[in-house]
Formats: C-alpha cells, sequence, structure tokens
C-alpha cells in the first residue's frame, strides 16, 4: 500500500538531495538517515519532519505532554520537549507565537512611549508661549509645605524669613 505522504516525501527529499538516493519513508528512521538530511528536512517541511519522525504518542514518557498533544493545546514550556519526540511543526507554532507576543508586547511599549512623548511635547509648547510669573505661579501650586519647608532648610539652612 502506497504511504499517504510519499509524493511529498519523494519530492521534498530530491529537492534537499538531488540525484542521491532517496530513503525509503516506510522503514526510514532517525538513526539511520544523517543528522543533516533531517535538518534540512526539518527546516523545508517541518510538518512532514512530524508525521515521519514523530514519536507515537503512546510511547511518550511525560503524561503531560501526552495529554496536550491528545487535546492539541499546549503550554510554551512544552517547546523543547516537543522538539525532542518529533513533533516540530507544534513546536514551531508555539515558537511563532512567542514571538508574536514578543512583538505586540513591544509595540504596546513603542506606542506608550510615543504617547508619552507627545503630552511632553504638548507640556513643553504650552510652557514656551507662558509669561515667567505664570511659569513660576504655577510651579508654586504644585509645591506642598513641607516642600517649601525642605526647600527653605536646604538654601537658607532655616526656616522662615529674616
Amino acid at each position: 500500500m502506497k504511504h499517504p505522504l510519499l509524493d511529498r516525501w519523494v519530492r521534498v527529499l530530491s529537492s534537499i538531495n538531488p540525484g542521491k538516493a532517496i530513503p525509503n519513508i516506510n522503514t526510514v528512521t532517525r538513526a539511520n538517515m544523517s543528522v543533516t538530511l533531517q535538518e534540512r528536512l526539518r527546516d523545508i517541511d517541518p510538518e512532514l519532519f512530524q508525521a515521519v519522525f514523530a514519536t507515537p504518542i503512546e510511547e511518550i514518557e511525560d503524561s503531560r505532554l501526552q495529554q496536550h498533544l491528545y487535546d492539541q493545546a499546549f503550554w510554551t514550556d512544552d517547546e523543547d520537549q516537543l522538539r525532542r519526540y518529533g513533533y516540530e511543526k507544534f513546536a514551531n507554532t508555539i515558537r511563532d507565537e512567542k514571538i508574536k507576543y514578543e512583538n505586540d508586547k513591544i509595540e504596546k511599549e513603542i506606542e506608550a512611549s510615543r504617547q508619552r512623548q507627545e503630552l511632553q511635547r504638548q507640556e513643553r509648547e504650552r510652557k514656551a508661549g507662558m509669561s515667567l510669573m505664570d511659569r513660576m505661579h504655577e510651579e508654586s501650586k504644585k509645591q506642598t509645605t513641607a516642600d517649601v519647608i525642605n526647600n527653605q532648610l536646604r538654601y537658607h539652612g532655616r526656616i522662615g524669613t529674616n
């Protein structure tokens, strides 16, 4: 009976190693295929790599990972374990989602920074149009009594006038 992925297997391996013998898809294992060829296959077609080389779920020792494979619901810390057992496509999905999350987080931080910079620019423009007396009056509104006392002690060494 013809393996359902045979045509794809032949096409991908022919593109990786043109003119070389293609291993039998029914008998190939990680042990009898070169590491370089495995790596190239993993990079070019992770789904095919997973279909051919993935460890059957029943043979995985980690029951938590088994449950995640059955449910097709993974945690971010499953990535390395999935790669170890040959589930390259699922591991790549986790990696891509992590990258997407980090990029979204960075974009949000950049947008927040732009908004802060815009507010600071507007504040600078507003203060540039004010007279000295207006700026001093506004600054004095922000000071508390404790600020006034601390400044008098710092600059005059005492509290009060005289």
